[in-house]
């Protein structure tokens, strides 16, 4: 059976450290931001450079966030060979890294070529910089990957409470003593994060050795070149449509801002999925014959933890915007609804994605995805130069349903599982059909975006409420007569 009071306590301690540092930024972002600040445009160059600190990270980890909880369960038995496939994970993601850092200082008098802007062509300026914060951001994400599999809750808090403050803090200085612009924030980021990288990467070699083996890197070299495409095309359906807004400059910089705060939410979602990996990793070991019922019942719990988490930071995020935003970048506030919502997706794609991954047909997510791109592009090279960021979200939403329906089709293929379609598909989905609705409505009648978005909420919250109230009062009578709940 799954424990669900033991699974809450842990998805709410791992969420809430892995949203930290996300949550740190969006106290940072109004303390930069104001008329003699950052405004807009800035703003709009942070999106722009976010972008390249994705891709950095991308390529530096190589797929082994997914690759080290996957291949734990094949070395966990022997201390020696499970310290070997650390430290050569580890090993590759440095040297990559390094490989990385020399291509951007030769390669940057072309890269120049590739912006309009004046202020991004200086990229020999930044681009180390932007180098060392993807590069810190990998091996971060591995050591909260590996922290969060062993359930070292102590070593992952650390990591995720000191990474955060010193890239907030680290920021905040170099945006108000070395540059007030967009490359003090970056100087600020690559410092901050560079430091708490430099003493992961040395605990890591102190507690595993110095290792680099040719066998293990066999194992793990066709599972990461699968997963590195699939990622290359999650940067695209992530950042892509940021290029399409780039002669938009504050237009990138409103919709930027707005899903800068979303990030929180992807975060969380990743606090969630990672919480839960494990445990749905151990059941389907055992046999999805066998734990069929533990499997829908984790399943489902993580899709109405996400769909509750995404609609109930609606609201505060933007009474934060509104009231602490000075510039354009509140009219961000009236787009968070319909951009917080499609993350519903994400959180659908995962269930079906993790399956997929633990079946080690990595191929199909790349099939999936190569055509959820396509779609995505070709929607947004019609529809932003005349809808502007309405015409990014309406590319993601049409290229999501797609990626979520195949995907849900070759799982089914791949590992028969009996769903409830009402929770896992049905109500996700008329949940975001429902946002875009009264988004189109707001527009159309020029109505109080807070009221929409009170709308969404009231009828999500009493949606999930009428499809989970049996096991919502089957929990709350078991904790209320203090018995484990199981």
């Amino acid at each position: 059976m799954v424990k669900i009071k033991e699974h809450i306590k842990f998805t709410s301690i791992y969420t809430f450290f892995a949203a930290f540092p996300a949550l740190l930024q969006l106290i940072v972002y109004p303390l930069i931001e104001g008329n003699d600040k950052l405004g807009p445009r800035q703003f709009g160059f942070l999106g722009i450079t976010e972008t390249i600190i994705a891709l950095v990270t991308l390529f530096c980890l190589f797929g082994m966030g997914a690759g080290i909880t996957r291949f734990y369960y094949d070395y966990k038995d022997s201390q020696k060979s499970y310290n070997k496939l650390i430290s050569t994970v580890l090993s590759g993601i440095l040297f990559r890294g390094l490989l990385l850092f020399g291509i951007a200082l030769v390669l940057s008098p072309f890269i120049d070529k590739l912006f309009v802007q004046q202020e991004l062509k200086n990229f020999q300026l930044y681009g180390p910089y932007l180098v060392i914060s993807g590069f810190s951001r990998a091996i971060l994400a591995l050591a909260i990957a590996l922290f969060r599999q062993e359930k070292w809750l102590r070593a992952f808090v650390i990591i995720s409470l000191f990474s955060g403050v010193f890239r907030s803090g680290f920021q905040l200085i170099g945006v108000n003593f070395w540059d007030m612009s967009f490359l003090g924030y970056i100087y600020g980021t690559a410092v901050g994060s560079g430091i708490i990288t430099l003493l992961t990467i040395i605990y890591l070699f102190y507690k595993c050795g110095f290792h680099y083996d040719k066998e293990i890197r066999k194992q793990l070299f066709p599972f990461g070149a699968s997963l590195i495409f699939s990622d290359l095309v999650f940067w695209c359906l992530a950042y892509a449509d940021r290029y399409f807004l780039l002669n938009q400059t504050e237009n990138l910089g409103i919709y930027d801002n707005a899903m800068k705060f979303a990030i929180g939410i992807q975060f969380i979602l990743q606090g969630f999925t990672g919480s839960m990996q494990p445990d749905l990793f151990g059941l389907l070991k055992a046999g999805i014959q066998k734990t069929e019922r533990e499997v829908k019942q984790l399943l489902n719990l993580y899709m109405a933890e996400s769909i509750l988490v995404i609609i109930g930071c609606i609201i505060p995020a933007m009474y934060f915007i509104d009231i602490f935003y000075q510039t354009k970048l509140t009219l961000s506030a009236g787009i968070i609804a319909i951009v917080f919502v499609k993350f519903i997706f994400t959180a659908q794609y995962n269930i079906f994605s993790l399956l997929i991954l633990y079946g080690k047909k990595t191929n199909f997510i790349f099939y999936i995805n190569i055509f959820v791109l396509i779609i995505n592009i070709l929607l947004n090279f019609f529809l932003t130069p005349k809808y502007g960021y309405y015409g990014c979200i309406v590319a993601f939403f049409c290229s999501s349903i797609f990626q979520v329906v195949v995907s849900k089709i070759i799982q089914g293929k791949i590992m028969k599982i009996s769903w409830n379609n009402k929770k896992v598909f049905y109500l996700p989905i008329g949940i975001v059909l429902l946002a875009a609705i009264l988004e189109f409505v707001k527009i159309k009648t020029g109505g109080n975006m807070f009221l929409f978005a009170f709308i969404l909420i009231l009828i999500s919250g009493f949606s999930i409420f009428a499809l989970y109230k049996n096991e919502i009062y089957s929990l709350i009578a078991k904790l209320l007569k203090g018995k484990k709940v199981n």
